[in-house]
Formats: C-alpha cells, sequence, structure tokens
C-alpha cells in the first residue's frame, strides 16, 4: 500500500498512560489491518521500551512519534481523570507532518470496535472536524453545569465530545484553529473544566459536523437515569457500538463506579504487553475479571453476539 493511502490516526500520551494507549491500539488492528495504518504519537515521557511495546502490538503499521517536551502549552489544571496530556492534540496544527492532511483523533481511553476505513472515509460536508455530541454534557440534562453557554451564541448547538474527531488538518492548518483554542486556553484556563475540549468547542461552535453516534458510544448513554434525556437515535447506538469510550473517571483498569461493557477494554489489553502489569498495579484479581466477563455476557450489545466466547486470554499469566 503506497504511504499517503493510509489512515492517519493521531493520539496524545504520556508514560502513565502507555499501557491503556496500547490498549486501544491493539483494539484498532484487530479491525483494521496494520498495514493500513500510520499512527501519530504525541507524547511525553514515554521511553523506548514503551515506544517498542506498543508498536509490537501494531506490527507492520507505520509510527511517528512526536516529543511534546519543547512545545509551548498553556499553564493546566490536572484533574482526576483529565492528564496534561489532553492538550497535546492540539499541538497536532504545528507538529504532525506536512504529509498528514487529515487524520482521526482518538482518546486513548476507549476501544475500537469496528474498521477504521469506514470513520476514514466519512464526508465532512465542507466542515473543519467532524465529531458526536457529549452525553455527558447534553443540554437537556437539568443538572449538569452547562459552562460554555457563556462563551458561545448559539445556545441550542450541540458540545462536542473531543476524544474521538476527524479533522481536516489542512483546514485547522489554514484557519489556525488550534493556534485559537490554545489562546482561548491561555486566556481563560481556570474558567475551563474540559479545557482543549472546551477549547476547539469555542473555536469551532456549530461549525464542526456529526458522526455517525455509533462511532462514540459513551458511558452516559448506558445509565439509565440518563437515558430520557437522550434521542432515539443517540439510545440505538448502544446496540451497535464501534467505539466504546470510557468517559469520566470511571476506567476499566480503575474499577471505580459501574460499567456494563469494562470487559472490553480487557480484552484488548490482553493483546499487550501489559495485562498483568495492569492487573496487578490495581489490585484486580482473575475472579473479578470473570465477573466482567459475566457482566458483558449479559449486557452486551446485539453487534457483539457473536463474541462470548471465553476468553481465557485475558486470563493467563
Amino acid at each position: 500500500m503506497n504511504v499517503s493511502d493510509r489512515i492517519w490516526v493521531a493520539f496524545g500520551c504520556d508514560g502513565g498512560f502507555a499501557p491503556h494507549l496500547a490498549a486501544t491500539i491493539a483494539s484498532v488492528v484487530r479491525y483494521t489491518p496494520a498495514n493500513r495504518l500510520h499512527f501519530l504519537i504525541l507524547q511525553e515521557s514515554l521511553d523506548e521500551r514503551q515506544r517498542a511495546s506498543i508498536q509490537a502490538v501494531a506490527r507492520g503499521a507505520d509510527f511517528t512519534w512526536i516529543d511534546m517536551a519543547e512545545f509551548k502549552l498553556p499553564d493546566y489544571q490536572v484533574s482526576n481523570h483529565i492528564t496534561y496530556a489532553t492538550l497535546f492534540r492540539l499541538g497536532l496544527e504545528q507538529l504532525a507532518p506536512e504529509a498528514c492532511k487529515r487524520l482521526i483523533y482518538l482518546d486513548a481511553d476507549l476501544v475500537v470496535m469496528a474498521d477504521l476505513q469506514e470513520l476514514w472515509n466519512v464526508d465532512l460536508n465542507g466542515a473543519t472536524i467532524g465529531g458526536i455530541p457529549d452525553a455527558g454534557l447534553c443540554k437537556d440534562i437539568p443538572s449538569v453545569d452547562h459552562h460554555w453557554l457563556e462563551w458561545v451564541d448559539d445556545k441550542d448547538a450541540a458540545y462536542m465530545n473531543a476524544g474521538v474527531m476527524v479533522i481536516d488538518l489542512d483546514r485547522v492548518r489554514r484557519e489556525g484553529g488550534f493556534s485559537k483554542a490554545l489562546d482561548f486556553i491561555a486566556e481563560r484556563g481556570a474558567d475551563l473544566p474540559y479545557q482543549d475540549q472546551d477549547a476547539i468547542n469555542r473555536v469551532y461552535w456549530n461549525q464542526w459536523t456529526y458522526l455517525p453516534l455509533e462511532w462514540n458510544v459513551q458511558r452516559f448513554q448506558l445509565i439509565k437515569g440518563f437515558q430520557p434525556y437522550f434521542s432515539a437515535e443517540t439510545l440505538a447506538a448502544l446496540e451497535h457500538p464501534k467505539i466504546v469510550h470510557f468517559t469520566g473517571p470511571e476506567k476499566p483498569w480503575n474499577m471505580e463506579g459501574y460499567h456494563s461493557w469494562w470487559w472490553v477494554y480487557w480484552q484488548a489489553l490482553a493483546d499487550t504487553p501489559y495485562l498483568n502489569q495492569v492487573r496487578k498495579a490495581h489490585g484486580i484479581s482473575r475472579w473479578r475479571l470473570f465477573r466482567i466477563w459475566l457482566r458483558w455476557l449479559k449486557r452486551r450489545p446485539k453487534s457483539a453476539s457473536a463474541q462470548g466466547n471465553f476468553p481465557g486470554a485475558v486470563f493467563k499469566g
């Protein structure tokens, strides 16, 4: 395959998130052949051993590693689940190789469950960015802090989750869109709970195009108390998710809160060298994993009905 025909997939990551990035990449190559992919990793503090382990997960793919240590970013207030590395995506405008004209951006706390070629081929309809509304910040949920309303004009437009985006990077460069986002963070950062996501929404408010909703199925969609606020289309995406995104502080590896689909993360992690490291670091027993698997069998989406064979690989080691 010609290198120019490859699908560019970008991530921002620091050393602490290396195992979870590896799991996400493992899930990608389960459905998309590695030789069709070019991974662009904006990173800080990933050592050579970690890079080699991640690349081994996707043999045949191209990797470009960009060191963010010297890139000037605004000061950032780290929260309990949003790290400084989330700002790295805003470096794509200036740091991505010139050959990268278009890319898929993914957070490293998600699992891909379909061929990314379909997402790569999506028509952006003249927009710079394609994304999906943030289910946890749905404007129809009264208990949500609609903090963004003070800096937007159209109060009825949706707030985008920036964890899955298809980006026309050439247009971002021409518009200086991510530079504007960095300026907004420098100006208003203390008032922005979601920092770069808030800034991207501010710059591209009501100017991004909707991707099919199954490409970013989020935790809040699975919580029954919130489901009455979502459209039928949003809930229908639960039956055939193509990306499962573990939004919020409740992650599969820390076992806080509840998520009926945690299993897909552990299944992906089993295809990396990090399974036992993560399991032991967080005190997760094989019995706990077995219960997570049983929960998955009970609550899995219809499209996953063929994926219920006993998952021996996860229990090895």
